[in-house]
């Protein structure tokens, strides 16, 4: 029995219409508090270099930021990491870089 092979650019595309298509900043707004827990049990430390993989709109980034990281956030939805960006930059400068695919 052979299975059908997915198309993976037609998943990907379709992903990234499904993130891009809502205010996903209004869901993560409830996971603020648990990402900043999250961090505050880590080691990071000025100099730390994070990747977020699926940094969505920053909650663990600005955190890690914040702690002293430098972090580079990449997510499928490239308004998601500018939006992390834009609201990260009100309080940690330019510690932020981001990457959309």
């Amino acid at each position: 029995m052979q299975s059908a092979s997915p198309d993976f650019a037609q998943l990907k595309s379709n992903l990234k219409a499904s993130w891009m298509a809502g205010d996903f900043g209004q869901i993560a707004n409830f996971t603020v508090k648990a990402a900043e827990e999250f961090i505050e049990r880590t080691e990071i430390s000025p100099g730390t270099r994070v990747l977020d993989v699926a940094c969505g709109t920053g909650n663990t980034a600005i955190p890690a930021a914040r702690a002293g990281g430098s972090i580079t956030g990449v997510d499928i939805a490239p308004n998601l990491p500018e939006q992390a960006k834009t609201s990260g930059s009100r309080t940690i400068g330019n510690r932020l870089s981001r990457r959309g695919r």
